[in-house]
């Protein structure tokens, strides 16, 4: 299926119905025998739960890739290894000093530098077991100079020793996306607390813009190291903004810098994703489309939003594989028949026309298998 499915985003026909969902770590956690699995394996644990850095390990390991493999053979998708394709090493100057403190479920970081420090802090929730910021590193404008520091003093290069087993391990279950390069706004975005960023953004200061430019310049040198990696398929991840800038903001401090990046990539025959993240992405669409992304994944399908979907599949056709799916929530709550109807109505009105059908965001912890093998179930039914 892996090269049916590359085929599809190159030549931006979908032969055929697939079901491509994005899976990670705490959906699967959720799940008695691979939580059985991953406790066996641990070595560190938080309140009795396995640590943050262990979950990630198992998962991303060989023993976490083969039960993600079959149980996606058992449920009838198509293998996803989001941005787990990493292609790059790192190197920092030893004027570079990082911390990590960790007290519980409490984590700060702290990078410490001649022209000062940053500091960000994160928590981990007792319920999801996800981590989330506390404190972002970047206060004001004048920790730019910090940051710019850090920017400076690193230095990429290749490593692609990864790429064969996984692959292997892969065949042709399905695919894994590289993760690609975020455009600076982005970045800067979440350095920054987003609100104040965004109101910095009306009028930007120089300081900024500068720092702009010192990212672009290093996310270029980064995107000819990946493009020449074994990795097919690269994931920017900048769409999902959607839900808190304006068209504006993406075409002036996203398009151009998106674009540089995909051509860079086509040159050397890759293939570019973005994910929507479930966002409402129609004011953004021309943008979308002059930075020419091969394909678009994380479009929310709802019951309210079907003839919108199958209007954007029209609109997209040769030009852009959009790959839509139910929100995890819903995937989640209702029932397999719900699940079933939902899919069945939009591939009804879809036509002759197949697609890459996926989950309009992660799965969460709790998903139902039954629902997850209903999507399936019905995309070949139509077949």
């Amino acid at each position: 299926m892996r090269k049916q499915v590359l085929e599809a985003f190159r030549s931006k026909h979908v032969p055929q119905n697939v079901f491509m969902p994005l899976m990670v770590h705490d959906f699967f956690e959720s799940l008695p025998d691979y939580d059985k699995l991953l406790r066996a394996d641990a070595k560190e644990f938080v309140d009795s739960t396995p640590s943050l850095a262990e979950r990630f390990r198992y998962f991303l390991g060989m023993d976490g890739l083969r039960f993600r493999l079959a149980f996606g053979e058992r449920v009838g998708a198509v293998f996803l290894g989001w941005c787990q394709g990493w292609a790059l090493e790192s190197t920092i100057d030893p004027s570079v000093i990082s911390e990590t403190h960790v007290d519980g479920r409490k984590t700060t970081y702290v990078t410490k530098t001649p022209v000062g420090e940053l500091v960000s802090k994160h928590e981990v929730s007792p319920i999801s077991h996800v981590s989330y910021v506390t404190e972002r590193p970047i206060k004001t404008v004048d920790d730019l100079k910090v940051l710019r520091y850090v920017t400076e003093a690193t230095s990429y290069g290749p490593n692609y020793d990864s790429a064969p087993e996984l692959q292997q391990a892969v065949g042709e279950a399905g695919l894994f996306t590289g993760g690609g390069f975020s455009c600076p706004f982005h970045d800067l975005l979440y350095s920054f607390d987003a609100e104040d960023f965004l109101v910095m953004s009306f009028d930007m200061p120089q300081e900024v813009l500068d720092m702009m430019d010192l990212q672009h310049a290093k996310n270029i040198e980064v995107v000819k190291i990946l493009a020449r990696s074994p990795f097919e398929v690269f994931d920017h991840e900048t769409i999902w903004d959607a839900r808190q800038i304006s068209p504006r903001i993406h075409n002036e401090f996203y398009v151009p810098f998106q674009k540089d990046y995909n051509d860079i990539f086509h040159a050397a025959g890759k293939l570019c994703f973005d994910h929507a993240s479930g966002q409402d992405v129609t004011p953004f669409l021309d943008g979308i489309e002059a930075a020419e992304f091969d394909v678009m994944y994380g479009l929310h399908l709802g019951e309210e939003n079907i003839d919108q979907m199958v209007d954007l599949q029209k609109r997209w056709d040769g030009r852009i594989v959009g790959c839509p799916g139910p929100d995890p929530d819903y995937l989640c709550r209702m029932s397999a028949d719900q699940v079933k109807r939902l899919c069945g109505d939009f591939l009804a009105k879809l036509g002759d026309r197949k697609v890459v059908m996926g989950s309009s965001d992660a799965l969460v912890p709790g998903t139902p298998v039954e629902n997850l093998a209903a999507v399936s179930q019905q995309l070949r039914q139509v077949e």
